[in-house]
């Protein structure tokens, strides 16, 4: 028996013939640390050295920048540049990781990363939950869902409403479904911030951020626990209210400038805070959950400027905005 994690409504446990290999798979998965209540969809996850990389994907399902997956007789499949891979059976409970020998040492971390979030993302997806990449704020009966891409501004502006009073399920991923009268939920998967070192500048209780590691080859951002700097600021679910498309422009004349947004962009910009695979029954799926949701909710564009965090006359003016 491996050892089981928690990962929102998914119970997955883990096991492995080479334990650097099996410490990359627990480290992903340790990231999600909202307590999810019984019961939960069981997941296993094995991964192995094999002798010489698979065949490559073709992409058929999925093409993203460093993963290609496939959807053969309702089974998923999935390579790297790296020659890892990944195979599930066809009810998506039960995944297994290749990693060729010759690549042990020089393997990519990022890649078994990639694949462990394929198998959570299929997971989530067939138990009704779709994933989207934003953070989401909360207050009373206002909840807004913060969208950016990577870098945006997401964590920042989150940090700045909590010092303000409002609670968050996140600043980088959670998991929307309709639920009860159609109505969208949102769901917290990490009660983590993602916040760069120069955060301290508006932030200093977040401390010297640069003595902790780095949680991804890919950025300068440290990973810390919300609640270790804010306490009693994180929830696990909300019903959202608004949609707001940050946009940050340290140029900017004016420190802070909202507009209205209609629904077809509330819609445009929700859907790329998701994954539309190409497979058009799980494409299908998740749109019956995305576009209801971007119905359902009132649209802002946030302009921010350089120095928002200093100005408590701006940050008030967003929070109207939000309200």
């Amino acid at each position: 028996m491996g050892e089981t994690y928690v990962c929102g409504p998914l119970a997955v446990t883990v096991a492995a013939s080479h334990p650097v290999l099996k410490a990359k798979v627990c480290e992903s998965l340790d990231l999600y640390t909202v307590a999810w209540p019984p019961p939960h969809t069981p997941m296993h996850i094995r991964i192995d050295t094999v002798e010489s990389a698979a065949p490559s994907a073709r992409g058929t399902f999925l093409t993203c920048a460093r993963m290609r997956v496939d959807a053969v007789d309702a089974e998923l499949y999935a390579t790297c540049v790296s020659g890892v891979a990944i195979a599930a059976s066809s009810d998506a409970q039960r995944w297994s990781i290749t990693v060729p020998a010759a690549t042990l040492n020089g393997v990519v971390p990022e890649d078994i990363e990639d694949l462990v979030g394929l198998a959570l993302t299929t997971g989530w997806r067939r138990v009704g939950w779709v994933p989207i990449h934003a953070a989401a704020v909360v207050r009373d009966a206002d909840c807004a869902i913060l969208c950016a891409p990577s870098g945006g501004g997401k964590s920042t502006l989150t940090a700045a409403l909590i010092r303000r009073g409002w609670r968050t399920l996140g600043d980088d991923k959670l998991l929307l479904r309709l639920g009860v009268g159609g109505q969208p939920e949102l769901a917290a998967l990490l009660h983590t911030f993602n916040l760069h070192p120069q955060t301290r500048e508006w932030f200093p209780e977040v401390g010297d951020l640069e003595r902790l590691p780095r949680y991804s080859a890919w950025t300068e951002k440290r990973k810390v626990r919300i609640e270790a700097i804010w306490p009693a600021s994180a929830q696990s679910h909300a019903r959202p209210t608004r949609l707001v498309q940050l946009v940050r422009n340290a140029n900017a004349a004016a420190e802070l400038q909202v507009s209205p947004m209609g629904g077809q962009d509330v819609l445009d910009i929700l859907l790329r805070q998701t994954v539309i695979p190409t497979h058009r029954k799980t494409a299908a799926a998740v749109l019956a959950s995305v576009v209801p949701t971007a119905r359902s909710l009132t649209g802002i564009r946030v302009e921010i400027g350089g120095r928002i965090f200093h100005d408590p006359r701006a940050l008030a003016e967003l929070e109207a905005a939000l309200a």
